[in-house]
């Protein structure tokens, strides 16, 4: 016997069970699109703006209809985006204290603008799409009955962070703010440092459905304008429904999506945005990000701080080196312990040698499973701590680095001597100032141990090879991510050595910048005569 199901909803045990592989058809697929400009009337235009923002479903949405000198008015706005009481004493307090207006209706807008409303960024708008963009970012329109316009005013009240200290890039000499998620605060935290006004700021719409705006900044007089509209464009071309963070502006515009060396900088301290942005870089801030990127970069940017600027030269330079000498252990002296064990133990000293031996004897493990073990605990341990709360992740590392590895050690299932080596590995990691090479080195470390596995200090020497010829392809924005060392060109004394800064007098030519000299000469009061000569 044929029996007949309902599709949808249909019932089941006495309950409707939604089918979601055929859902009823929707009584209308593409919603229409709205007018291009707004009606002469008010209840029109509230039905139209209602009707967008899926009021009164969405409660989000609010509506204060009132009577302004004898005309029907509205004050619409988004509620937690606005300050309830600027609305209050600049907007409703002089529209229903007004007792007549002086223009006819269709300029009434002109009339509130220029004699009723004390707001210091306010103007006129007829599109509905544009308006809707406009509440979303925390404004405020107001609507009058006979005239086509929406007048839109700053009232924003969103709760944000404060300006605080930076978690990450933490200096011991040096200014002490950091970016928060407001993108406009964020510009002027850079702002405050680059005093010019050819600082310049533009903003890009990102996203498909859902569109916010990124703000592209950098110096007019220094920076390529070439670069500069190569920005733009690829933030343009971003065919994405939404961006949530500028990470994901990052990977969508990088050059090399599946190279491992980064090719954009994510700074969090406006100082640094700023010297980047002297250097002819171009920032990018957005909204809901803690973060400046900065394109395009080399690798000597992933070794600097903004410390560096704040000591004297030699003292920069020791922190530098000793920094460049801690990526290269946590990249390499892993898989040169493990060669050592397994290929050359001819270059090691005959006691040393017998130590290591000794303390491997009653381990049941290869050496390079052991390796890789407390290699993959290390990063458990420190992917655990960067978790939790900060009162326990002292705590996780003193369990993590006392009480599990020496349970270990007497267990017989590590040798002592690797866990010094993990240790060292781990301190050479720390010492990395940039968070992404940080986790590119953490992946080429795994690497570089499977070969040393198979073929010793050879493959170790191969692989370095073979690492070196990929990321000399790799680009930033058509910038070697690897100059000025290759292609070799010229700059300043300010890479691996960090020399006097009276010596550093031009910007980074390998960025193409409109000017190539900073400074003729940074210590001009030696070309003054003193008074005593």
């Amino acid at each position: 016997m044929k029996v007949f199901k309902t599709r949808w909803p249909f019932s089941k045990g006495g309950k409707t069970v939604p089918n979601f592989d055929n859902p009823p058809p929707s009584p209308r697929e593409k919603p229409p699109e709205p007018p291009e400009a707004l009606f002469a009337s008010l209840d029109k235009n509230l039905e139209l703006l209602r009707e967008m923002f899926h009021s009164p479903l969405n409660k989000d949405f609010i509506v204060r209809e009132f009577i302004s000198a004898g005309t029907p008015c509205a004050v619409l706005s988004i509620e937690g985006f606005v300050d309830r009481k600027d609305i209050e004493d600049h907007i409703m307090r002089p529209l229903m204290h007004l007792s007549a207006f002086s223009q006819r209706p269709s300029r009434r807008d002109e009339d509130l603008l220029n004699y009723v409303l004390p707001l210091g960024n306010a103007g006129v708008m007829s599109d509905p799409v544009a308006i809707s963009k406009s509440l979303l970012i925390g404004n405020v329109a107001i609507l009058l009955d006979g005239c086509p316009r929406a007048i839109l005013c700053e009232a924003q009240g969103m709760q944000r962070r404060s300006v605080g200290l930076p978690l990450v890039e933490g200096v011991v000499s040096g200014p002490n703010q950091a970016f928060n998620e407001s993108m406009r605060v964020n510009i002027a935290l850079v702002r405050s440092v680059l005093k010019s006004p050819d600082f310049v700021t533009e903003l890009v719409d990102v996203g498909k459905s859902i569109k916010s705006s990124a703000a592209i900044c950098y110096m007019q007089n220094i920076a390529n304008p070439t670069l500069v509209e190569e920005v733009k464009r690829r933030i343009r071309g971003i065919d994405k429904d939404v961006i949530y963070n500028v990470g994901e502006i990052n990977q969508l515009i990088e050059d090399k999506p599946f190279a491992l060396i980064p090719q954009g900088m994510l700074t969090e301290r406006p100082d640094r945005a700023a010297a980047f942005a002297m250097d002819g870089m171009i920032l990018i801030l957005y909204d809901n990000s803690p973060h400046a990127l900065c394109v395009p970069v080399t690798i000597s940017h992933f070794v600097q701080t903004s410390e560096d600027s704040f000591l004297r030269w030699q003292y920069g330079s020791l922190i530098r080196i000793t920094r460049i000498f801690g990526t290269l252990i946590a990249l390499l002296l892993p898989a040169m312990y493990n060669a050592l064990i397994l290929f050359h133990q001819e270059l090691l000293p005959l006691e040393l040698l017998t130590s290591l031996v000794e303390g491997h004897v009653l381990v049941p493990f290869p050496a390079t499973v052991e390796l890789v073990l407390m290699i993959g605990i290390f990063d458990l341990l420190n992917e655990a701590g960067i978790r939790m709360p900060n009162s326990l992740g002292s705590t996780l590392g003193i369990i993590g680095a006392l009480v599990l590895g020496q349970a270990a050690v007497a267990a017989n299932l590590i040798s002592p001597a690797l866990i010094i080596i993990v240790s060292i590995t781990g301190l050479g990691s720390f010492s990395v100032p940039s968070y992404s090479l940080a986790l590119a080195i953490r992946i080429r470390r795994y690497a570089y141990i499977v070969i040393s596995t198979l073929l010793g200090f050879v493959g170790i020497a191969l692989m370095t090879l073979c690492f070196l010829m990929l990321d000399c392809g790799v680009e930033s924005f058509g910038v070697p991510v690897l100059s000025p060392f290759t292609p070799k060109m010229p700059h300043n004394p300010d890479s691996v050595f960090r020399l006097p800064i009276s010596l550093q007098r031009m910007i980074p030519p390998m960025f193409r910048p409109k000017q190539r000299t900073a400074a003729r000469n940074p210590r001009g009061w030696e070309e003054e005569n003193s008074p005593n000569e």
